[in-house]
């Protein structure tokens, strides 16, 4: 018996331990039925046993071959694995990258990340599906997606996990002339009988506000709701309203004395980002450093909103 096993012979065995057919084994390894038949014959010859029942009528594994096929079929799949690893590692400039954002990731976080991204990984084919944060855990879990930068949900799957980018404070945006960037400071009686644009109900970010609002004993009517937030912005400029966002979203409109940022109260109301996977999903050199370069464009356009 030799010392060590030969894998054509063990891809034989399985693809026709599976099959039972000699036939389709060799349709599926493009081999000649003669070819499976003496691929057969050398192992069991090796081995010193039978491993398949052969009559006109029946072809089916016996005792030890059944015991054979689940180690081998586990050797194959590793040694699949291996090759497919190998490949990723020659080729680990080039790839795919699919990504779900909400809209503020993909018009403030995105385009500055990939552009950095790009730099490493010039070859790499990068989708980019817009989507709730419900739609990028549903699509996570079908594997429809690699990675998906979002504001944190109320709840996250069991399956999913995410990886921290930071976090940013949710804070009213006015125009110059509004009359609570005059004040200085949002009085609670105003905010009630306020014009306040408010993001999308069912989003994330509304959840936070009106959670926050609820536990200061504040009651908001909103007097506009869209889910996008350059046009809650261009409505703020027009002195359509008091928006709720983060400082970072408009920092160059703060520093330029176009827009003014306050308080939303006494207390205030953080927001967490990450980028989320799968569990089960080991993360390719090109996914770290997308992660990475989340981390330090958010710290940077966070950090820039703070010195305004």
């Amino acid at each position: 018996m030799k010392p060590t096993l030969d894998s054509q012979q063990l891809r034989v065995f399985v693809t026709l331990g599976r099959t039972l057919s000699m036939r389709r084994a060799a349709e599926e390894l493009h081999l000649t039925p003669s070819g499976i038949s003496h691929c057969l014959k050398a192992l069991e010859d090796d081995l010193g046993c039978r491993l398949f029942e052969r009559t006109a009528r029946k072809f089916a594994l016996t005792k030890v071959g059944r015991e054979l096929y689940t180690e081998a079929h586990r050797l194959v799949e590793d040694m699949k694995m291996l090759r497919t690893r190998i490949r990723v590692w020659q080729d680990w400039r080039q790839g795919h990258l699919r990504i779900g954002a909400n809209s503020t990731a993909c018009q403030f976080l995105l385009p500055a990340t990939l552009r950095e991204f790009r730099e490493s990984f010039p070859d790499y084919t990068i989708l980019i599906e817009q989507c709730t944060s419900r739609q990028a855990m549903r699509m996570l879990t079908d594997e429809e997606l690699d990675l998906a930068l979002l504001t944190d949900p109320p709840e996250i799957p069991p399956n999913i996990v995410g990886h921290s980018i930071g976090e940013d404070d949710l804070q009213f945006i006015v125009n110059p002339l509004h009359p609570w960037a005059v004040k200085r400071k949002a009085v609670r009686e105003d905010i009630t009988r306020g014009k306040v644009i408010f993001p999308e109900r069912g989003g994330n970010t509304a959840a936070l506000i009106e959670t926050y609002f609820r536990e200061e004993g504040i009651r908001i009517d909103p007097f506009i709701e869209i889910a996008n937030e350059q046009a809650i912005i261009e409505f703020v400029r027009l002195d359509m309203g008091a928006g709720i966002l983060p400082p970072w979203l408009v920092a160059n409109e703060i520093e330029q004395g176009l827009l003014v940022s306050l308080p939303l109260g006494r207390r205030r109301l953080k927001r967490q980002w990450s980028v989320f996977a799968k569990k089960s999903r080991q993360f390719t050199i090109a996914e770290n450093l997308f992660v990475k370069i989340c981390r330090n464009v958010f710290r940077e356009l966070d950090h820039e909103s703070a010195e305004t």
